[in-house]
């Protein structure tokens, strides 16, 4: 997947160029709102009809210049507008579609976690997707063996020894690209999300 950050992704926003804005939106965004719509019990179908919406809302937003970057961050702002998408379509939901607790006869929609709890919820989402990018773009950029040995060491967490022996590297070199790889994750965390150090 190509590497396009958030601040890309706004610039095309407003660029006359509307399909190419729609895919990367799409591409950027979309799992992320799936996900937490699942999260937050909705159906597969449903979660990617929420998802949608959202993004349709997020859209019209932004072009009307709702959206200021001095306040916060967009991923803050998109997930307000996902929580309330979602909210909605819970509301217009017809009530033969509503879950039932089988034990309490409570509604499930009544037993959903409070906004704190669907803000972390959201921002683990937003985590894992930023994340995933990021690694796509350090696996591209490093050698095949210092992004192996980080995989092993970091994120497998095989015993250093081990990952040695298996690469053919002093343990010293594992160390080495371990934290290699970590500066350059955070440098694109960072260049991804639109951080400067004035934020």
């Amino acid at each position: 997947m190509t590497w396009v950050t958030t601040t890309q992704v706004l610039e095309q926003l407003s660029s006359p160029n509307g399909g190419t804005a729609w895919r990367q939106l799409h591409d950027h965004f979309y799992a992320v709102i799936v996900q937490f719509a699942q999260k937050l019990g909705l159906s597969s179908a449903d979660a990617e009809d929420a998802a949608q919406e959202t993004m349709v809302t997020f859209l019209e937003s932004y072009r009307k210049g709702k959206y200021q970057r001095e306040k916060g961050r967009l991923s803050q702002w998109l997930f307000g507008v996902a929580r309330r998408t979602i909210h909605d379509f819970r509301k217009h939901r017809p009530p033969e579609r509503q879950m039932i607790d089988k034990d309490s006869g409570t509604s499930f929609w009544n037993k959903l976690p409070n906004e704190e709890v669907e803000h972390h919820t959201w921002t683990a989402e937003w985590q894992k997707m930023v994340m995933e990018r990021c690694l796509q773009r350090v696996r591209r950029e490093l050698k095949p063996k210092t992004f192996q040995a980080f995989e092993l060491y970091a994120l497998a967490q095989i015993p250093v020894e081990q990952v040695a022996q298996r690469l053919q590297m002093t343990h010293n070199a594992v160390y080495i690209a371990k934290n290699r790889v970590l500066a350059r994750l955070q440098e694109l965390e960072k260049e991804f999300e639109g951080i400067t150090n004035n934020l």
